[in-house]
């Protein structure tokens, strides 16, 4: 992290009443040229063409990061669609208020069931915040991330969030969590809700992933979900619904 964007972050931390001028900073000039297309691999391209044109439905965007760098809802919003965005990052969740106000956007620690957790913890805006040790591990060598700081947390089940807030029906999901998608995609009933186009980010870095990365296909494949696209390592699959 350059120690420019560090001392504004501390500035921001330090000072609330500056929190709006920083979020509008991030958004509208640091971050500009991703206003209008915001996925990494033009996941959104592909996404488009899953639905049908002016097609306004629900997304559930889980590690959702930033409302319009990297993200594969930033166009559904802007369209029409509204749905639940959630990431363990707390200045995540300050951006999405103030860009997605017609949205639910939570700051919570996702697992298959609530217990106390280890946060690795790298700075407020990265994209490499985790739950997983695993994923710490491959992170190190990878990135060389070795600074990353440890934070106590309590994680919260999926299904109760979606109780919470009366969510009856996904049309889109979407799961980016650095290394704790099997969780969440093993704790969610997906007849439920009725989703029908899921994007999920699967590494497979070693052999947990590698068996991870099976569980979660097996999974979809149970509940007739067919994989129509892969961009580098986010796989998209779409609800069949032809009657074998």
């Amino acid at each position: 992290m350059s120690s420019s964007k560090s001392k504004a972050l501390n500035i921001y931390k330090k000072y609330k009443f500056l929190r709006p001028l920083y979020v509008f900073y991030n958004i509208y000039i640091r971050n500009f040229k991703f206003l209008y297309n915001g996925s990494q691999f033009g996941e959104e391209d592909i996404l488009g063409k899953l639905f049908k044109k002016n097609f306004k439905g629900t997304y559930l965007d889980i590690g959702c990061f930033h409302p319009t760098k990297f993200n594969n809802t930033n166009r559904m919003y802007k369209s029409g669609w509204t749905g639940i965005n959630i990431d363990l990052n707390p200045f995540a969740i300050d951006l999405f208020k103030f860009v997605r106000p017609k949205d639910i956007n939570i700051c919570a620690a996702l697992s298959n069931k609530k217990k106390a957790a280890k946060l690795f913890y790298h700075h407020d805006l990265s994209s490499q915040n985790t739950l997983s040790s695993n994923h710490v591990k491959w992170m190190k060598k990878h990135f060389r991330l070795n600074n990353l700081s440890v934070k106590n947390v309590k994680t919260e089940k999926l299904k109760d969030i979606l109780d919470k807030h009366n969510i009856k029906k996904i049309d889109f999901l979407n799961i980016d969590i650095e290394g704790g998608e099997y969780e969440v995609i093993s704790s969610i009933n997906l007849n439920k809700f009725k989703i029908e186009v899921i994007c999920i980010e699967m590494l497979e870095y070693n052999e947990i992933q590698k068996n991870n990365k099976k569980k979660i296909i097996r999974i979809l494949k149970k509940n007739n979900f067919k994989k129509v696209n892969k961009i580098r390592e986010n796989y998209i699959f779409k609800k069949s619904h032809n009657k074998k």
